[in-house]
């Protein structure tokens, strides 16, 4: 039986090794991956998006060609194409090589919280309970932040970062259940920990399942956090990223005085006019309320925030989404990028985006449903 079955497993074998050789090293695609994966998809979408992680991860997805159309987004960022991908499918940079060469013009990475590997346990070494609050007891393991921190700064040393790579991140959920005064701490250890290695830094108010409950009590209703949030980005940007370029341009220019480095880094906006910190954006859903919505258009209009990442209610139609969509667009100033995230399928609708003041685009559940051709689909 077996010897029958060798001329079938050798042919099945060829065929698999060439396939993998013609789009890999000769990035010819045979459509055999699209087909395949969107038939995947209908039987288990999630061990259809593990297989393409792990084609992504093995970098044996094909380069697919797609014409540049560089856009300086306001000085910020210099994007290939106007069509990113939203958090959530690389949650370290693990796949940015691969995601890249699909076809992407910018990539958003996470969402990454500085506990985002804690469990609590009934292990009282780490911690203890102390008035319905976590007091800890030794310092709290960063995994999460290190290992991102560590690829990109990897991938940017070996100059494999061809597109601007967004940082998402967002308050830990541990914290928020048990401690929410330490909202400060905990956001100032991921930015410090990555602003140094992100074009952007996407500060997340945008609940998932997961965290649903915990978002509309503790971040959607609170003005107050929302904006401590937005100062401890700042503060944590400016000391970490404007006072070491101020000295280097200082040691390079020969200058001399720390009166003059302090008036170098007096403001964000200086250090921002300057490149000396990642922009700040705010990823929001569009049914927010509105005061969340009047504070953050005020903090647009003051440059506080450097952009706004609309992303679409899934109970929205493309209508409804649109108008608020140029509603936001005329009242920030054409200096703050606006960036549409969600419900974009086909061509069309990613030209509305735009067309309704959209500087840029994201995509999610499309490329996840649809595999890499979506791309081509949106962008062509």
């Amino acid at each position: 039986m077996l010897k029958k079955l060798k001329p079938i497993l050798f042919s099945v074998s060829t065929l698999g090794v060439g396939y993998f050789f013609v789009q890999r090293e000769l990035n010819i695609n045979l459509g055999i991956f699209d087909a395949f994966y969107y038939q995947f998809y209908k039987y288990s979408p999630h061990y259809a998006v593990q297989f393409m992680k792990i084609m992504c991860y093995q970098n044996l997805l094909w380069k697919q060609d797609i014409p540049i159309k560089e856009q300086n987004i306001n000085n910020q960022i210099k994007l290939k194409n106007q069509l990113g991908l939203a958090s959530g499918f690389d949650n370290d940079g693990s796949f940015i090589e691969t995601l890249q060469n699909l076809g992407f013009g910018f990539i958003e990475i996470g969402s990454i919280a500085a506990q985002k590997n804690i469990r609590f346990s009934e292990d009282l070494n780490t911690y203890t309970l102390k008035n319905n609050s976590i007091e800890y007891l030794s310092e709290i393991p960063q995994m999460g932040i290190l290992q991102s921190k560590a690829i990109l700064t990897s991938l940017r040393r070996n100059y494999a970062i061809k597109i601007p790579i967004g940082v998402n991140i967002m308050p830990s959920e541990e914290i928020y259940k048990y401690t929410p005064y330490l909202i400060e701490n905990d956001i100032s250890n991921v930015t410090r920990e990555l602003c140094s290695v992100a074009d952007f830094i996407v500060l997340n108010l945008v609940s998932s399942q997961r965290t649903n409950k915990l978002y509309s009590e503790i971040v959607t209703n609170n003005t107050d956090l929302i904006k401590k949030m937005i100062q401890t980005i700042q503060i944590t940007q400016i000391e970490e990223i404007g006072l070491q370029a101020a000295l280097d341009h200082e040691i390079k220019n020969e200058l001399k005085g720390e009166n003059l480095i302090s008036e170098y880094l007096s403001t964000t906006q200086l250090g921002l006019k300057q490149n000396l910190v990642a922009p700040l954006y705010i990823k929001i859903q569009s049914n927010l309320q509105k005061n969340i919505f009047d504070l953050l258009m005020k903090e647009a209009n003051g440059n506080q925030i450097q952009g706004i990442i609309l992303q679409k209610d899934i109970n929205q139609n493309d209508l409804e989404y649109n108008q608020i969509l140029k509603q936001i667009r005329q009242q920030i100033p054409k200096s703050c990028t606006l960036i549409s995230v969600g419900g974009i399928k086909t061509k069309e609708q990613y030209q509305e985006r735009l067309i309704n003041g959209a500087d840029a685009c994201q995509i999610f559940s499309s490329f996840l449903a649809q595999g890499p051709q979506v791309i081509k689909d949106i962008l062509l």
